[in-house]
């Protein structure tokens, strides 16, 4: 019905002549989907590495000997390289005890990309996929970058810090040449910049560990079958799931999207799964669970009072003077609303929102000129809009230019 009523505005407009064009965009998609030898002593970055960053949610959840390996093997890649590369097991251990703890070893620790581990009787063999020097080499570059990431949110709150990381990453171009290496390690996202999930994931792992955050790998299929990966964070003392890759810009304006940025378990569950036996389902939300659009006040909920069309106008207008830049030349920009309520009460706000797009653009372009903002509705008689259905959120594209 929703989609009638919004097909039917726009024959209207058509056929009367008028001069005004909406722009009508299909709903989101939901999916889209060892050379060894001389001596390496890692820097004081790696050396503080555990200590800055301790939590290992994998870790934190083996005991007796799969524990100590996991330590051993930390401890072995954080040594000088040598000429001794194995790593003993034990006596204790069977061989899926001991697969689960390398995999589990490289999701927290991606940092060392560069080493292979392969079992050989009671011990692990570890050897290198590039030298020495260009370990060294790499770790720079990719400290450089972490370092340019991080420098603006130094001083700010968690929340803001796992956004900034969050934005960042997600502008990164996702690759799909599979014959191309490093796109799922922290030096071909980060510094050649270039990712599949996998990267994206280890990135934000790292990132935010660095920043003092509580954060996990986890690895699952997305509902086509597909292998998946993406995280969980911890912010005022509960879990918000995020995944990079499916809020990558898409479509005609490119912007970066925060439908998966900070979500629950149950919203989670649309469209992902993961192997419970090795990451156990993250706690439920508790009291401090609030996600990006509630922390930004940029969210609804309960039917649509009278004033619904001037609450979603304003909430746009906040979030272009929340923009950390605007464009100097009249460009669309990209906003977004959440409904947070049920299907039903999202179904009231959507039908409003398509049938006063206009009305939504001349209150912004009105409180433009009441509060001397810094910009301008560049166009009244053109916008854009699209929604997601699955995550309840509807997105906005009025023409704005930033004035100088």
């Amino acid at each position: 019905m929703n989609r009638l009523i919004a097909l039917i505005l726009c024959a209207l407009i058509i056929f009367s002549g008028c001069a005004r064009h909406i722009i009508i965009l299909s709903p989101e998609p939901e999916t889209f989907t060892l050379a060894t030898g001389g001596e390496y002593a890692p820097t004081a970055y790696e050396s503080d590495y555990m200590s800055v960053a301790p939590f290992r949610y994998g870790r934190s959840l083996m005991e007796g000997e799969m524990a100590a390996l996991y330590d051993r093997i930390w401890t072995f890649l954080s040594s000088p390289i040598t000429d001794d590369n194995a790593v003993p097991v034990g006596n204790v251990l069977t061989d899926s005890e001991i697969a689960h703890t390398l995999t589990i070893f490289r999701r927290e620790n991606p940092i060392y990309y560069w080493a292979d581990f392969s079992v050989r009787g009671r011990y692990i063999l570890v050897t290198y996929s590039i030298a020495p020097d260009e370990i060294k080499r790499q770790r720079r570059a990719i400290e450089t970058r972490a370092a340019e990431i991080l420098a603006p949110v130094r001083n700010a709150s968690p929340f803001e810090i796992a956004l900034a990381i969050h934005d960042a990453l997600a502008i990164i171009p996702y690759c799909t040449d599979e014959s191309r290496s490093g796109r799922d390690n922290l030096y071909g996202t980060l510094v050649q910049s270039a990712a599949i999930c996998g990267g994206y994931a280890s990135a934000f792992l790292y990132l935010t560990e660095l920043a003092g955050l509580e954060s996990v790998f986890i690895a699952g299929e997305s509902n086509r079958g597909i292998s998946h990966a993406w995280n969980a964070v911890r912010l005022d003392g509960s879990w918000h799931f995020v995944d990079v890759t499916w809020n990558r810009p898409r479509g005609q304006f490119g912007d970066v999207q925060h439908a998966n940025f900070l979500i629950d378990t149950n919203t989670l569950r649309i469209g992902r799964y993961w192997d419970e036996n090795q990451y156990p389902i993250m706690p439920e939300p508790c009291d401090g669970f609030r996600d990006f659009f509630e922390r930004m006040g940029y969210a609804v909920s309960g039917y649509a009072p009278y004033n619904a069309v001037e609450i979603m106008a304003d909430i746009f207008y906040r979030q272009i003077l929340n923009r950390q830049s605007l464009p100097t030349t009249a460009q669309p920009v990209f906003l977004e609303l959440r409904v947070s309520d049920s299907p039903e009460v999202y179904a009231i706000w959507k039908d409003l929102f398509i049938r006063h797009l206009f009305d939504i653009l001349h209150i912004i372009h009105a409180k433009t000129l009441d509060e001397n903002a810094s910009f301008i509705v560049a166009n009244l008689d053109r916008v854009s809009c699209r929604y997601n259905d699955t995550a309840q959120i509807l997105i906005f594209y009025p023409i704005i230019k930033g004035l100088s």
